[in-house]
């Protein structure tokens, strides 16, 4: 990647950096979403610690320590947060949006070693909107089936006939001779 290459030098000798996208996210209740998150480094490191937080202040939502050529599977934080490391980025994926995830998700990169630093990305806007039915989810809806009473009355079904009859039987039996042919034109 040319662009990191002409990052690093300007970033300055031990300089850590942290960018954030998208800056801004739509959802809909009960679609996922997938929050980036770039770690830049201008000198070789051994171990960072990477969080995920909700709104300044507020508690970290997700965190693991990194080194920087392990990739990591997919780490459950909770049972809908997700945490993936593929240097240098970081996605917290978020299954099944709700609306009260809405809000500013920031990611935190602390450099443990070889030396303490600290940056903080610019921060992702998550809005999530109410589902298209209302905000009425399949594991929280309940549904009645409820019939007007004209349908619940039991139909009187017509009497069936006193003489069977069977119509293969009528003028006595049909036989074939030979296979069918086909029309002459």
């Amino acid at each position: 990647m040319w662009g990191l290459r002409i990052l690093i030098p300007l970033l300055g000798a031990g300089a850590l950096r942290v960018s954030q996208d998208p800056g801004e996210a739509r959802v809909t209740a009960g679609d996922g979403v997938a929050l980036g998150c770039w770690v830049l480094m201008a000198e070789p490191w051994d171990l960072l610690r990477l969080e995920w937080v909700k709104d300044v202040g507020h508690e970290v939502l997700c965190d693991t320590r990194l080194h920087p050529t392990a990739f990591t599977l997919p780490v459950p934080c909770t049972p809908r947060l997700h945490l993936a490391w593929d240097p240098p980025r970081a996605t917290l994926s978020l299954h099944q949006a709700r609306e009260d995830d809405a809000g500013r998700y920031f990611c935190r990169v602390t450099l443990e070693i070889p030396r303490h630093d600290t940056a903080t990305g610019n921060g992702t806007l998550l809005s999530v909107s109410a589902a298209a039915d209302g905000g009425h989810q399949a594991d929280t809806g309940i549904y009645l089936n409820v019939l007007p009473p004209s349908t619940l009355a039991p139909k009187k079904l017509p009497q069936p006939p006193t003489v069977m009859e069977n119509s293969m039987y009528k003028g006595g039996p049909q036989w074939l001779r030979g296979p069918p042919t086909a029309p002459q034109p």
